[in-house]
């Protein structure tokens, strides 16, 4: 009897957790440069199926508050992303990867209390020239803004969250990897030493310093356009 009540004990314990997981809100920041995909992720997280290219005129853009100098913070919307059975719930922002919008990366993370975030980049930050320079840049953008809480506050309850604020993981995601995708690639991918490949090489001194500054790291790759790993990766950034 006590083999049988251990074992329901135990099932007991891993449905209340998968329920949990079912239902809990996990709060995801996806931030990035221009034309990386996040507006195509934030789509496929919304309805996964076969995406189109999305043209100029669709681009993410944001309107400034009247009277201030400030743009609009997108709302949050949420999304449900199962991936082999296990699934979570999402609510994430569509927020633009122009230069002048990098500080609503910073608000919607604070403004949010965002616990995960995805750094979407793609091969162009390796090729140099300004693709290079908006995902570098943006990514360190992002880390200094983290480490030195450099937050520009929206109202009284962001600012008393945010004097302790830091998010709980940090994922670097190299996106359109049918595009990149490459013998190196194929053979880290195997040996699950993904995050020694070369894309993510001009990254490396941010990643160090917020290794240093105990927040966690992860690297990821996907295929926004295709479907192609976005399940496995946004299930990988919410565990642990």
């Amino acid at each position: 009897m006590s083999a049988i009540g251990g074992s329901a004990l135990v099932g007991g314990v891993v449905f209340a957790r998968e329920l949990w997981h079912y239902w809990k809100p996990r709060r995801v920041g996806v931030y990035g440069p221009p034309m990386v995909g996040k507006t195509t992720l934030d789509r496929y997280m919304t309805t996964p199926g076969e995406m189109e290219a999305i043209p100029e005129d669709e681009r993410t853009k944001h309107f400034k508050v009247p009277g201030l100098n400030r743009f609009l913070l997108p709302s949050p919307t949420r999304k449900r992303v199962s991936y082999k059975g296990d699934t979570r719930v999402v609510y994430s922002s569509d927020v633009g990867g122009d230069e002048r919008f990098w500080n609503l990366w910073v608000d919607d993370m604070v403004n949010r209390q965002v616990e995960s975030i995805v750094f979407l980049f793609d091969h162009r930050s390796k090729d140099g020239g300004d693709a290079a320079i908006q995902a570098i840049g943006g990514f360190k953008y992002l880390v200094d803004a983290i480490l030195h809480r450099q937050y520009r506050y929206r109202n009284l309850k962001s600012w008393m969250k945010g004097k302790k604020y830091a998010p709980k993981v940090i994922m670097l995601v190299a996106n359109k990897a049918d595009q990149w995708w490459d013998d190196q690639a194929n053979i880290l991918w195997q040996q699950q030493r993904l995050g020694e490949h070369a894309m993510y090489d001009p990254f490396r001194a941010d990643l160090v310093r917020l290794q240093k500054a105990g927040i966690p790291t992860k690297r990821g790759m996907m295929a926004t356009r295709i479907g192609w790993n976005v399940e496995s990766t946004m299930l990988d950034l919410l565990t642990g």
